[in-house]
């Protein structure tokens, strides 16, 4: 049996046992951390479009004139949105150059998931409706 002194160092064997835990750990943690990026990315350019909305009766009242969106417009306002994401609009949707916004209803298509927004008369509010 050898006494250690307070010079010596790890075995090679120890070292590998730590760097095989280290690689077990990182083998469970960085899958979780994928998907876990992937959701913080969805609600990032959610949270985008639904503000970019909402600020759109003040930008029409502070531009004293009227605003159409069509879905095409819309989506090219979303540069960090997924690839195969598709709006969908039954007609545009318009403020006033007071402010006031017509309301609609906005459609988004990712893959096979569906969302549906409201956007109220008047305040243009950005409700999101029951699936």
């Amino acid at each position: 049996m050898s006494s250690r002194g307070p010079g010596s160092g790890f075995t090679l064997l120890e070292m590998l046992v730590v760097l095989a835990l280290f690689a077990l750990a990182a083998g469970i943690v960085a899958p979780q951390a994928g998907r876990w990026l992937e959701a913080a990315q969805a609600r990032g350019w959610r949270a985008d479009l639904r503000a970019r909305l909402e600020a759109q009766p003040i930008r029409a009242f502070l531009a004293g004139q009227a605003i159409s969106l069509d879905a095409q417009q819309l989506r090219a306002e979303l540069p960090g949105a997924p690839q195969g994401l598709r709006l969908a609009l039954k007609r545009p949707l318009r403020y006033s150059a007071s402010g006031a916004a017509e309301g609609g209803e906005l459609e988004l298509i990712e893959g096979g998931r569906r969302e549906r927004w409201l956007i109220r008369p008047v305040s243009g509010e950005v409700q999101e409706l029951l699936r």
